[in-house]
């Protein structure tokens, strides 16, 4: 038996603003696809079309896939206050929390059970010692806790659409129609399948996470080559230069023969044209290896 259609789309033409292709390369606008607010957004409308309720579910998938192994590792290493005043306010502030939750959740037709009641902080604050079970309690809680702060609310993700929209990498895209109501959704989509940012050679594998990242690789490195593993400086400017060295030849090819590449990608989904982009980058970098012949054995 079929169901009955919940909505319908209404899709505006904007293929004459469409590109398949865009080149940024003022600063700003490449800084906003490295920023927390911005780059969950621009990530999840590869997909196409979609409204404000859609991005923000999408996008709060994405930040909580990279955040919450990052605050899993902070909270088990997180040691419980000693000081009563201090775990209660923690307790106290977290319980808050729990309590908008259940009025969020209450308003979807969800259930929703508060962990952290009264009765139980009072429990937990005349404790000398926790029980393991008590202890993963507050543990889990408090994981919950901080994972919504990393959230989008829907006010957030509207205003990020806007800035988006305002700088020219989104764009409205149609309408979201639901029958029996009057109001409609409005659809966004990104303006190109493809952005190649023109970044700054200083700028690229210098954050926290990017060396966090290479001082593993360089460990990898030394198990797989039974040596010391390379030093983190070392890797940054390698890839440094393998970034740049490609994306200029990108941006070379999009410049130069833009009708040419436009003309073998015409057909291809974000995700082809991504695994071609992809597979030619290893192979262009083999090909040209020697341009890295100088940091490679820095490294080894």
């Amino acid at each position: 038996m079929s169901t009955i259609e919940e909505y319908h789309d209404v899709p505006e033409d904007y293929d004459h603003l469409l590109k398949k292709v865009e080149i940024i390369k003022d600063r700003e606008k490449v800084e906003m696809f490295y920023d927390q607010g911005y780059w969950p957004i621009l990530a999840i409308l590869r997909e196409g079309r979609l409204t404000v309720r859609e991005i923000k579910e999408k996008s709060n998938q994405l930040i909580e896939k990279k955040e919450l192994p990052k605050l899993k590792e902070e909270i088990e290493n997180w040691e419980i206050p000693e000081d009563k005043e201090k775990l209660e306010e923690i307790l106290i502030k977290i319980s808050k929390w729990e309590i908008n939750q259940a009025k969020s959740l209450k308003a979807k037709d969800k259930k929703y059970t508060r962990v952290l009641t009264e009765d139980k902080i009072n429990s937990l604050i005349k404790k000398e010692k926790f029980s393991k079970e008590e202890d993963k309690l507050i543990r889990d809680v408090l994981l919950l806790y901080k994972l919504d702060h990393h959230k989008k609310s829907d006010k957030t993700i509207y205003r990020y659409i806007n800035e988006l929209t305002n700088a020219g990498l989104l764009i409205k895209a149609g309408q979201r129609v639901i029958p029996l109501k009057t109001a409609t959704e409005t659809l966004y989509a990104r303006k190109a399948k493809i952005y190649l940012l023109r970044q700054q050679a200083h700028d690229t594998w210098k954050c926290d996470e990017c060396k966090s990242t290479l001082e593993k690789v360089g460990a990898l490195i030394g198990l797989s080559k039974n040596m010391d593993p390379p030093k983190v400086d070392n890797l940054a400017k390698l890839m440094s230069k393998i970034d740049m060295s490609h994306e200029n030849e990108q941006i070379r090819l999009f410049e130069q023969k833009d009708k040419e590449v436009l003309g073998i990608i015409k057909d291809c989904s974000f995700k082809e044209t991504s695994h071609i982009l992809d597979t030619f980058k290893i192979i262009y970098l083999l090909m040209n290896s020697q341009e890295f012949k100088e940091e490679l054995e820095d490294c080894c």
